[in-house]
């Protein structure tokens, strides 16, 4: 393939490869990325494959640089929450012109739409893949075309604009860098920019789109845009392929028109009409600019040049008479001379009688007819006053001559030092821009980066809570066993505990138990249900000598250190088994004890589903 093939981005050029574009292999829809072919401040054009149909294509992607990033190597994303709405209203747009573009597909010269879609977050156009050199590149290898190769590029691009324009769409941007010629000679227009131009009337954030030379006077200031702005911009661009070079400013031609009409110096080869046509779509003023293609057609086609002595005269009814008998109207009737046909005075007493040529150019039915009708002096008072004036006329040529070009030099310079100075302060804008861009993508990277480094960061910290729990309560199971009796009535001895690292048993005082496995586990599983810890001290004796103790533990809701809390915070470990229905207050226990038991049997706790109520009620008799 053609390093120049494009499909509307700055063909023929290097493509300036962001970060932000999307990787070679990824796929939009049933479409996969190949390459960058170019990219704008509005968005990425890639080179694709239809994986579906096996065809390449051109993908344009929104992706406004001033408004958008991209996350996660595929979603586009609005820069702020405050830019969010213009990136919105902008993706609408860009979505409507392709639409627009999409029912334009049989239409000549104009780059096809095959489809467009909606995915990561932004919008696709999927063109036509065109091969050639654009139009730009052809005038910096020749210079300047003859009159066959504009034929071959002017009727096509009219036949395209017109069908354009007639579903309500403007191009917006026409140069020779946006016309596209295949290795026949026949012209592309590539490039719209109808939603640039939208996005840039709206947001500060984006800048307006224009082309010094190409660009009509409406489209630096906020006046209507139509037909007429894009026959300025086609007009442009054939002044420059005809001439060699881009037309003035049209902002400078308003405070001072320099433009050389192509009428004046007539190009060797070209029609006269088409001359005279291109002058037209020059106009600074868009109303004095044919208004529509149909219009402009007529004027480009005449292939003579009226008269030097004849009025080119329009007027509806003779128009719409001519139309209806197939030709040109009547000659006028012999009568006295109306004004338009009087010969105009001089303006001085040393100036050139010259013939007069109006055009003018009449919209009925989308055309203009042009009735030439014979006006103007007497021919042989034209030559004799032309004579008589002859040598002074040539004295002030040489005058006006030197003038003229000590002024273009003036002139010139000017142009060239408020050329420099526009670039100048372009270059310093593009870099403030760009370093403003950079620095808000590396603030949100930061900003993620620190956001994911925090998530990570409270995830392990609550894993590692959640296992130091798990082996605390671990622990706990480990430090606290209850040590199995053979006891076959109630009241029979006191319960027994072993605390891990003790080298005695540990007599409860005032509690008694049951020969029971599940309900000492069942201890066993309440006690250890979450760090606990137990600080026991004797208080008593058996009969028979065994030490008996009170033991009081921390609470359920205690936080470490557990060993540091003082005893008047921790609850007895009997009373909390009592109350819980895990043992039985002995017969001699404190009453604070019986209370809590008779407590527990109320709420038929999970002692009191085993004991039958004839051995509760007898157990402290015997």
């Amino acid at each position: 393939m053609d390093p120049s093939t494009t499909a509307g981005s700055m063909p023929g050029q290097p493509p300036e490869v962001d970060h932000s574009a999307l990787k070679p292999g990824q796929m939009i829809g049933r479409y996969e990325i190949v390459s960058v072919l170019g990219q704008g401040g509005f968005g990425i054009t890639y080179r694709a494959r239809d994986v579906q149909l096996g065809r390449d294509v051109a993908i344009k992607e929104y992706l406004p640089s001033a408004l958008a990033i991209r996350e996660a190597g595929s979603t586009v994303l609005p820069r702020t929450t405050k830019l969010a709405d213009d990136f919105g209203w902008g993706r609408e747009r860009f979505v409507s012109e392709g639409r627009t573009l999409a029912t334009l597909h049989r239409t000549p010269a104009i780059v096809h739409v095959f489809d467009f879609l909606e995915t990561n977050g932004t919008a696709y156009i999927v063109m036509e893949l065109l091969s050639g050199e654009t139009l730009e590149d052809r005038l910096k290898r020749q210079g300047k075309l003859g009159p066959e190769e504009i034929e071959g590029i002017l009727w096509p691009l009219l036949d395209g604009l017109e069908q354009v324009h007639q579903a309500g769409f403007l191009h917006r941007d026409i140069k020779p860098a946006n016309i596209l010629l295949d290795a026949a000679g026949h012209p592309t227009l590539i490039d719209f920019g109808a939603s640039r131009a939208a996005m840039a009337g709206r947001t500060t954030a984006m800048t307006a789109i224009f082309t010094p030379g190409y660009a009509a006077p409406e489209q630096m200031t906020s006046a209507k845009q139509g037909p007429p702005t894009d026959i300025y911009g086609l007009s442009a661009t054939l002044y420059h392929a005809i001439t060699g070079k881009v037309p003035p400013n049209s902002f400078e031609r308003i405070l001072e028109d320099t433009y050389e009409p192509l009428a004046q110096s007539k190009p060797a080869g070209f029609a006269p009409g088409m001359l005279a046509g291109i002058d037209a779509g020059l106009a600074v003023a868009a109303r004095d600019r044919p208004q529509t293609i149909a219009s402009w057609r007529p004027l480009l086609g005449l292939t003579a040049a009226p008269a030097a002595d004849a009025t080119v005269v329009m007027g509806a009814s003779r128009s719409q008479e001519a139309a209806r008998s197939g030709g040109l109207p009547p000659p006028p009737t012999e009568g006295p001379a109306t004004p338009s046909a009087v010969a105009p005075k001089p303006r001085s007493s040393t100036a050139l009688w010259a013939a007069i040529v109006v055009v003018v150019l009449a919209v009925v039915g989308g055309a203009g007819y042009y009735l030439l009708v014979p006006r103007g002096p007497d021919p042989e008072v034209v030559k004799a006053r032309a004579l008589a004036e002859e040598a002074e006329a040539k004295r002030k040529q040489a005058e006006e001559e030197a003038a003229r070009v000590k002024a273009e030099v003036e002139q010139r310079q000017k142009a060239e030092e408020a050329a420099a100075a526009r670039k100048r302060e372009e270059e310093a804008q593009a870099a403030m821009r760009k370093q403003m861009e950079d620095d808000a993508r590396r603030k949100i990277e930061t900003e993620l980066a620190e956001q994911r480094r925090q998530e990570e960061a409270a995830k392990a910290k609550a894993e590692q809570e959640e296992t130091d729990r798990r082996k605390a309560i671990e622990d706990a199971r480990k430090k606290i066993e209850f040590v199995a009796g053979d006891f076959d009535h109630f009241g029979k001895t006191l319960v027994t505990i072993a605390l891990k690292d003790h080298a005695d048993e540990i007599q409860l005082q005032g509690v008694d138990i049951v020969d029971d496995p599940a309900l000492r586990q069942l201890a066993v599983t309440a006690l250890a249900a979450q760090p606990r810890h137990v600080k026991c001290r004797q208080t008593d004796r058996l009969t028979d000598g065994t030490p008996l103790y009170r033991c009081l533990i921390t609470p359920l809701n205690a936080k470490e250190p557990l060993a540091d809390i003082p005893d008047a915070d921790r609850s007895d470990l009997a009373l909390a088994l009592v109350r819980n229905g895990l043992v039985l207050a002995s017969c001699d226990a404190p009453r604070l004890y019986a209370d809590a038991e008779d407590d527990a049997r109320r709420r038929a706790q999970s002692l009191w589903g085993r004991v039958k109520v004839p051995e509760y009620k007898g157990r402290c008799s015997k």
